[in-house]
């Protein structure tokens, strides 16, 4: 198995992901019927990056649509990987309905605050002193246990900033213990490959 990328590019929904190790990566959502899944696949999606995933439910749901849509577009069973993204508001690691366990498919957690935003419609994200206010704080630290628990990396939120702030939000990132990141664009690429593989 090749190695997983330190930088994710998620594509908008109903688009197919740039180059990936495992090909393409398509986003989709826990209803996603199975002719959106074939569609996906017939276009050589290879990856899911499952949207508002929180447990270990979601992802049985859809391991078990993917076993289906693989064996109607004539893939091999368990080809199709599946990237759980997350707003964090997740189980105890460790409990029954946690994405621990549920799938061979699973091969990283991503937490997207943008997601934890909405859920709480908040303003604003970080406190006065540039960290984390305590409900994202709390989300984000869930999602890096999820993972850990699952044994698969995590990934952390996009962030739109300039370079230097960016950079050092990453490095921040790393030294917490994620992985890699989501881009918000193909020029933080190449940033995040190369300060999280420094860790």
């Amino acid at each position: 198995m090749k190695p997983l990328p330190r930088a994710l590019l998620i594509p908008a929904p109903g688009r197919q992901g740039p180059a990936h190790p495992r090909g393409g990566i398509a986003l989709v959502d826990p209803d996603s019927t199975m002719p959106a899944l074939r569609k996906a696949l017939a276009a050589g999606a290879t990856t899911i990056a499952l949207a508002g995933c929180r447990t270990g439910a979601d992802l049985q749901r859809m391991a078990t649509l993917l076993s289906v849509a693989e064996a109607e577009e004539d893939r091999p069973e368990g080809s199709t990987a599946i990237l759980a993204l997350t707003d964090g508001i997740l189980p105890a690691p460790a409990s029954p309905q946690s994405l621990t366990g549920k799938s061979a498919r699973l091969i990283g957690v991503v937490w997207d605050q943008r997601a934890l935003t909405r859920v709480l419609g908040a303003s604003s994200v970080f406190t006065e002193d540039g960290d984390w206010t305590s409900a994202f704080a709390a989300a984000r630290a869930a999602t890096l246990l999820t993972a850990a628990m699952a044994g698969v990396p995590a990934y952390d939120s996009p962030w739109s900033a300039d370079e230097d702030d960016f950079a050092r939000s990453c490095k921040r990132s790393r030294d917490d213990g994620f992985f890699g990141r989501i881009a918000a664009d193909a020029a933080q690429i190449l940033i995040i490959e190369a300060l999280y593989a420094r860790a």
